[in-house]
């Protein structure tokens, strides 16, 4: 008989989950009706709901109306009930607070008899490794009813799981605090960072030089002998629409890098994470070929991520997704052009032409007529050498909290894997803590 879980104390007891549970599975309304879908009266829970951080469910992104329940195979599922993900990703889970449905992608828990809910909240949680590999298909993995049925669970008594579910509540909330007050301390370090970048390309360094009014609504004053002009006047732009027909099966081991917005890491190109494709495949697009120290901008999907090219190991070209760039006659250096599109004017500058809606594609004809300041090459030099440092002790902190944070994360997981396999003995707890 395998376990997920390590050898348990000699007085608990294993079961599977459908010794403890109810299953029950979820339904999609037929998304033509409308009167499905008119009166958010009913919470609906799809995998998405169950990404989002916390142990508690008390709404859903989308709902749908009681006729809608009636004619779908869902069913209302009582609080205080555990549900997930069985699709998309799989082994997200959660406590709903309040009475609830899903669709397909997903399972609620409901309790056959006295067990507490928050234990096997952590259980089921510590699982999602155990659940992944559970998974079966081609398209998508998906965890089945049978599989899931059957996953073995830890049954200790229900004094011990009211104590464990009390002690890893105190003590993950304890946990999450210090997470979310080093998550704070890195936005504060974020915005600090990004307000030095904005400072130094459009004031520059000297505190005492001569401003004037740029005349470009999210620039504002500059030094007085420095310039203003559009990306299209100073820079190559290229980017690729479509591939030929290229598809993935196409993919090789060995050939010209292809580079997509995935690819980028801390501001460069990550070689190691990008497919290749054929020789004849990269001559196909002798625009979109790179050289050393290009700059790459994402303009699809998450917009404005940016990367260097640095140590090219071969010969290389664009995936759709991303403009290459490059200064006409040295105008510009390209880590200068990296500062000002990681700076505040050009969020502003991008907010200004959404004129009411969100963006989720930077258009070429919108990219190339962003009005920047720009000051001599001998500045420029000044200016990034002062980044480098500034911005450096910056990212160093940083890094550091993330480390930090993923310890805690590390720690939190191990401490609920001792607790709910009774590795920790928390029996010398006042149960009168507890309930």
């Amino acid at each position: 008989m395998s376990y997920w879980f390590n050898e348990l104390p000699s007085d608990w007891n294993v079961v599977k989950v459908k010794n403890v549970f109810n299953m029950i599975s979820g339904g999609t309304p037929k998304s033509d009706i409308e009167e499905y879908w008119s009166d958010s009266e009913v919470i609906w829970v799809t995998p998405e709901d169950l990404s989002k951080e916390g142990k508690y469910l008390n709404d859903s992104i989308r709902k749908i109306s009681n006729l809608g329940l009636q004619n779908c195979s869902a069913n209302v599922i009582k609080a205080n009930s555990i549900v997930v993900s069985t699709r998309a990703p799989i082994g997200n889970v959660k406590v709903s607070t309040v009475p609830f449905t899903t669709n397909q992608g997903c399972k609620s828990l409901e309790a056959k008899g006295k067990v507490n809910i928050t234990y096997y909240y952590y259980v089921i949680a510590l699982a999602k490794e155990h659940l992944n590999n559970l998974g079966q298909g081609t398209t998508f993995l998906e965890l089945s009813n049978y599989s899931l049925k059957n996953v073995f669970v830890p049954y200790p008594d229900i004094n011990l799981q009211d104590l464990i579910a009390y002690y890893l509540d105190t003590k993950c909330n304890q946990i999450d605090e210090l997470i979310v007050a080093k998550k704070k301390q890195i936005s504060l370090l974020e915005q600090q960072r990004q307000s030095i970048i904005t400072e130094a390309v459009t004031k520059g360094l000297n505190p005492n030089v001569k401003m004037k009014d740029s005349g470009v609504e999210w620039i504002g004053e500059i030094p007085e002998h420095w310039e203003v002009t559009k990306i299209k006047y100073t820079t190559y732009v290229k980017g690729r629409i479509g591939w030929q027909g290229l598809k993935s099966d196409e993919f090789i081991d060995k050939g010209p890098f292809l580079v997509t917005g995935t690819d980028f890491l801390q501001g460069y190109v990550n070689w190691d994470t990008c497919y290749h494709i054929s020789e004849k495949r990269y001559n196909e697009a002798p625009p979109i070929q790179l050289q050393e120290n290009d700059l790459l901008i994402t303009k699809d999907g998450t917009i404005g991520k940016l990367a260097i090219v640095k140590e090219m190991p071969y010969k290389a070209i664009l995936n759709s997704g991303v403009f290459v760039t490059r200064p006409f006659l040295n105008k510009y250096l390209s880590k200068y052009m990296y500062w000002l599109l990681s700076s505040a004017i050009f969020d502003k500058y991008i907010k200004f032409m959404e004129t009411g809606s969100t963006i989720k594609h930077l258009y070429q004809e919108t990219f190339v007529n962003f009005s920047y300041p720009i000051p001599s090459t001998v500045e420029q030099t000044e200016i990034l050498n002062y980044l480098d440092i500034k911005i450096g002790e910056i990212d160093s902190i940083k890094s550091n909290l993330v480390k930090q944070i993923e310890k805690l994360k590390e720690y939190r997981q191990a401490l609920i894997y001792e607790a709910v396999t009774g590795k920790i003995d928390v029996r010398d707890m006042e149960l009168d803590e507890v309930r």
